[in-house]
């Protein structure tokens, strides 16, 4: 079998991390300490093995492709950053079990060091790989087998990213006319000989399912030989990856490509999600809503005449209406429920101006999360007016309706909010909603919700 980098790559990863890992344990025990003696007490041994214990099992079961060279670093990144929140979560609960014999501050401390040195070790090290495969070391030699548009891009791409660290040996097919763009076309028939001679690494397989093409047996011959296959569909690229994916069933011994579910049609997704909604909302109610709200309502009292909430009528999950809570951010009026706010409006008091610039006007609707009828994270709630004008003009609209609305937003944080003087800026809105739709998962809405607060504390990116 050939030596391959990639194949010890996690290993790399999983040492590079505990070496962090135990550095900025080391220097968190001289800071606190003044010394290196305590490593040696049998509490903090023990404290010190098991998280040890515990990075090496979630590295281990997440299981990432460290061995995909088209790889984002910022992808690696975001795995560690989850294992070191698995990895807190569960320290945590460890050190939960014997109250009072370990500093939680200490801990936290020492995560958040090893947060700094393992991300950044992490980053420089991918980056060296990517440096190291762009000079020409460590590179995969493949050719691909078949000719079409698809396959040509595929290999363009290929050439102008040598980080990636692939060598194109050459195009194989059978007959001249799939000859095009001057590229040479070697003859499927000496593949065989071509792939032992030049020690080919991978194989990418576009061509037709023609018997004649004899890829059962290329294919037996590649796995016989330690070559990896790879097929490239272009039916499959067409439906545009970023957007919808594909899961390989089977119907018998038949394979089948099928057009995966959304996430949160899994009910253990959904399950989960309503889990983080009531955990996060109590959370917000009971240690920054308690406070907030009498020092708000007074301001907003203060600021006009007329109640404390704005409640509007907004379009839920499935199509169903119901009452969206806001704190007032305006003079009472008529037109709250058909005209938006826009810049400069002058219904809105300078109390109101204040809460939209901070968000904290949404902070009622922690009780509609509460309710059932909105997530922390969803595309958000718009008035009826609006979701009869815009299911007529952006026909995937209605898409947004398959979830329950969020306080906010994958549009929201990225700066879409506010004022709608145009459809094409309602069109960006819908498209971000329904990616965040089809890319659901815990760690996205995580994002989501830092982000969103990043913008709240910095008040970037935010409208009217």
């Amino acid at each position: 079998m050939k030596f391959k980098l990639s194949n010890y790559e996690k290993v790399i990863y999983l040492v590079i991390d505990l070496v962090m890992l135990n550095l900025a344990f080391a220097v968190g025990f001289s800071i606190k300490f003044h010394s290196f003696g305590h490593l040696l007490r049998s509490d903090y041994l023990i404290l010190f093995l098991f998280i040890n214990f515990m990075w090496m099992l979630i590295a281990k079961i997440g299981d990432y492709s460290l061995d995909n060279r088209r790889r984002k670093t910022i992808a690696i990144y975001w795995d560690f950053v989850k294992a070191i929140f698995f990895n807190l979560v569960l320290t945590l609960a460890f050190i939960s079990l014997i109250p009072g014999k370990y500093s939680k501050t200490f801990v936290l401390k020492y995560y958040l060091l090893f947060f700094v040195l393992g991300g950044v070790s992490r980053i420089l090290f991918n980056w060296y790989l990517k440096m190291y495969r762009k000079r020409g070391y460590n590179f995969r030699r493949m050719v691909v087998v078949g000719v079409n548009p698809f396959s040509i891009d595929f290999v363009n791409e290929l050439i102008q990213h040598p980080e990636y660290g692939y060598k194109f040996l050459g195009f194989f097919g059978y007959e001249n006319r799939e000859e095009q763009e001057n590229i040479r076309i070697q003859k499927f028939d000496k593949i065989h000989r071509f792939l032992l001679e030049y020690e080919i690494d991978e194989v990418y397989i576009a061509l037709p399912s023609n018997p004649d093409y004899h890829i059962k047996e290329l294919i037996k011959f590649c796995h016989l030989n330690y070559i990896k296959v790879n097929f490239l569909n272009e039916f499959i690229h067409l439906l545009n990856r970023k957007t919808i994916q594909v899961n390989l069933d089977y119907n018998g011994p038949t394979p089948i490509v099928a057009v995966a579910k959304e996430p949160l049609e899994v009910t253990a997704n959904k399950v989960f999600k309503r889990s983080f909604d009531l955990i996060f909302s109590i959370f917000v109610m009971v240690f920054i809503f308690s406070w907030l709200f009498p020092i708000v309502a007074l301001a907003i009292k203060l600021s006009s005449p007329g109640p404390i909430f704005f409640k509007q009528k907004r379009t839920g999950l499935d199509g169903h209406t119901f009452y969206c809570y806001k704190f007032r951010t305006m003079k009472v009026n008529k037109d709250a429920d058909a005209k938006q706010a826009t810049a400069g409006d002058s219904r809105i008091t300078r109390v109101g101006a204040f809460l939209r610039k901070t968000n904290i006007d949404e902070l009622p609707q922690f009780i509609n999360v509460l309710k059932g009828e909105m997530s922390v994270v969803g595309p958000r709630p718009h008035m009826l007016a609006h979701t009869r004008l815009y299911s007529k003009l952006i026909s995937p609209f209605m898409v947004r309706h398959w979830v329950k609305p969020g306080i906010t937003g994958l549009a929201q944080a990225k700066g879409y909010r506010g004022e709608t003087k145009e459809v094409r800026q309602m069109y960006q809105r819908v498209r971000m909603d329904v990616f965040y739709i089809q890319n659901w998962s815990f760690w996205f809405d995580l994002k989501i919700v830092l982000l969103t607060i990043w913008n709240m504390i910095t008040m970037q990116k935010t409208g009217v």
